[in-house]
């Protein structure tokens, strides 16, 4: 619920996310924001079956400082659930 800006930089995709509205959550918790969050997320490309995924969130009105999460995803092939990269 905002508008989403991207670039890459070499094999990132970088997306910034500005101009949210206040009317979502996080999560289903009631996790909230203001009108002012920015989002910086980063989308790496590892290799043919992995992408990380990192997302630096500021919100000044909400937050004393920025955070930061990651994410690894991994493609998961049937049948091969519980192999480890």
């Amino acid at each position: 619920m905002g508008d989403s800006r991207g670039h890459w930089e070499g094999n990132t995709l970088v997306v910034d996310v500005t101009n949210h509205n206040d009317k979502t959550w996080f999560d289903i918790v009631g996790d909230f924001h203001s009108d002012a969050l920015k989002i910086s997320e980063r989308y790496t490309l590892v290799n043919a079956d992995a992408i990380d995924y990192e997302a630096t969130l500021e919100d000044p009105n909400v937050y004393t400082r920025p955070f930061r999460i990651a994410l690894n995803f991994r493609r998961t092939v049937r049948g091969e659930e519980a192999k480890s990269y």
